[in-house]
């Protein structure tokens, strides 16, 4: 059973997505900026920088974002049409893209290519050749579309009227950037309480619990079951305990319940994650008790990983295993549970050296950059 849980602390939103009773991911959301991840702008391009293989361009006034540049040529002066895909960090400008994606209920519209895409979590063959001869017939010369998982169990109508409504918003924005003036916003691909959901739809999630009622009448629009709890009696963090898990989320020690503990640390370059047997004691023979605390220390870690939003590249330091098939096994079954992860994550591989290589897709900035743990104090 999936929830959402909403509150307000100090001059935040706080969503936490609840996995059978326990925080799996948490969002946060200044109360006075909205985010700007899914903004399509008109910019102008500031600046080339040929070794890097990109471009900077201002896409609102004083607002500075990088541009990998792909197979165009550009200069300075060009107006470009891009879209926000990664928020600023304190050492990065926001990365930008002139692929845009128009992301719907059970479609996103991808300038990028057109085909047909199908989302890694549907395998099932006969499936996606379904939902493939579905969108197939949709696809244009500028743009295609990929299936997102909760278009298996959506009527074929229903599948190609979300795709005629994202086209028509798409040449919408192609008709705004003829004229108007480059720094301008030309379309929004989410409202204020998307980044509160987590890409979820009401489908998905059993419902929503929130105590600002001003969010109420528009999570109900898009199709939630909402219950309204009082934010002046607390109820949601009597119920929840949102500022404990935030704090345990924040903190670089986890431990485990054999005894053992993972210390997190993140930096701009990546993330890593250091597996300790603590107090734990095995019985019996020595390889097995490592075995069985690494199981456990790549469940953790997976869950770690996706609670406090680590991405990029991660490394973790697993117990050493001295045999190959020991850490082959280890390797898939981290994948196993990253892929219950709502963002793309891969285990790669097993260095020389024993740790693990993981990545995962970036979107917004770790929860520890999102929330200053200053707020979770009492008031």
């Amino acid at each position: 059973m999936t929830e959402i849980i909403i509150t307000r602390i100090k001059d935040s939103f706080i969503s936490a997505c609840m996995v059978q009773g326990k925080p799996a991911e948490f969002q946060c959301v200044s109360v006075n900026g909205e985010c700007q991840i899914g903004n399509i702008y008109l910019g102008m391009v500031k600046n080339i920088v040929k070794n890097i293989k990109g471009a900077f361009v201002e896409f609102e006034k004083g607002q500075i974002g990088f541009l990998p540049i792909r197979n165009r040529e550009l200069k300075v002066g060009d107006e470009v049409l891009v879209q926000i895909k990664r928020e600023a960090t304190r050492e990065k400008k926001p990365m930008l893209s002139d692929q845009i994606e128009l992301t719907g209920k059970y479609l996103v519209l991808t300038s990028d290519k057109a085909a047909v895409g199908i989302s890694n979590k549907i395998r099932e063959k006969q499936t996606r050749e379904n939902l493939r001869t579905i969108a197939e017939p949709l696809i244009t010369e500028k743009y295609g579309f990929i299936l997102r998982t909760s278009a298996v169990h959506a009527e074929k109508e229903d599948v190609q009227e979300e795709a005629r409504e994202l086209s028509e918003r798409f040449y919408q924005i192609l008709e705004k950037k003829q004229y108007r003036c480059a720094g301008q916003l030309l379309d929004s691909n989410q409202k204020f309480t998307d980044p509160l959901l987590f890409g979820y739809g009401p489908d998905q999630v059993s419902k929503v619990v929130i105590d600002q009622p001003e969010m109420e009448d528009a999570l109900r629009d898009k199709g939630f079951d909402v219950e309204l709890c009082s934010h002046r009696a607390g109820d949601i963090e009597r119920r929840y305990r949102i500022r404990h898990y935030l704090r345990e989320a924040l903190s670089r020690k986890v431990y485990m319940k054999s005894g053992g503990f993972l210390y997190v640390e993140q930096t701009e370059a990546m993330a890593v994650i250091d597996v300790n047997t603590g107090k734990s004691i095995g019985k019996g023979k020595k390889e097995e008790h490592i075995r069985k605390i690494n199981r456990e220390a790549a469940k953790e870690a997976a869950r770690q990983i996706r609670l406090r939003n680590l991405s990029g590249i991660i490394m973790i330091d697993f117990i050493d295993m001295q045999s190959e098939n020991d850490r082959r096994e280890l390797l898939c079954e981290m994948q196993k549970y990253l892929n219950q992860d709502s963002q793309k994550a891969v285990a790669v591989d097993v260095t020389r050296l024993g740790l693990m290589e993981i990545t995962r897709k970036k979107q917004r900035n770790p929860i520890f950059r999102q929330i200053n743990i200053d707020i979770l104090e009492e008031c």
